[in-house]
């Protein structure tokens, strides 16, 4: 296998989302999306594509574009600097006492409408994971919502405990990456690939 950015970051999102549902390390979910994030996000932009990114930065007009990625990379920025001055030390452990895992809700969802607006397809943990947040957050619009096939997989979503939720999901991957239908179907990309 050849490493391209793309690779490096499909790579480090596949196992952000691994570690998501496993209910594991959230630090080291977010450090990955992050990652993964900033290269989707410039694939998407150099063929061409609007990511996720412009759609969000169009909904808050008026706001400076570095506001609000400092504001998206917040967290990431804080497992990854440590602050110069006593003030700079202070806001990261604020934004630290503030972090918790139900935010890697959000970027992971933006690396996944980033990587299925790229490509079309998405591996099967991604797809997963698209139907999970979909029918968790309802409410929200999305161009690319492939969520009505997940909706029997996730009828009770609400009902259930967030470790609950992360289960039912990772059940649902184990079982349609077993699926031969799912796995033909030209919205699945194989969970290895080349390119």
């Amino acid at each position: 296998m050849r490493l391209t950015p793309f690779m490096v970051a499909r790579s480090q999102l596949l196992t952000a989302i691994e570690l998501f549902f496993a209910d594991k390390d959230p630090v080291s979910v977010q450090a990955l999306a992050g990652n993964a994030r900033e290269l989707l996000e410039e694939l998407c932009c150099q063929i061409g594509v609007e990511p996720v990114t412009e759609l969000l930065l169009r909904g808050h007009f008026g706001q400076l574009r570095e506001d609000i990625y400092d504001a998206m990379n917040v967290f990431r920025s804080c497992f990854k600097y440590l602050g110069k001055t006593e003030n700079n030390k202070r806001e990261d452990q604020a934004a630290l006492d503030q972090f918790d895992d139900s935010i890697n809700d959000y970027l992971l969802y933006v690396c996944v409408e980033d990587y299925v607006r790229l490509r079309k397809a998405m591996p099967i943990p991604m797809q997963v994971f698209h139907g999970w947040f979909r029918a968790l957050h309802s409410d929200l619009p999305g161009a690319h919502d492939p969520a009505e096939k997940f909706s029997d997989f996730f009828e009770n979503v609400h009902q259930m405990s967030r470790p609950e939720q992360k289960r039912a999901a990772a059940a649902v991957i184990f079982r349609l990456s077993r699926n031969s239908d799912f796995l033909a179907s030209p919205a699945t990309e194989p969970l290895i690939t080349k390119s």
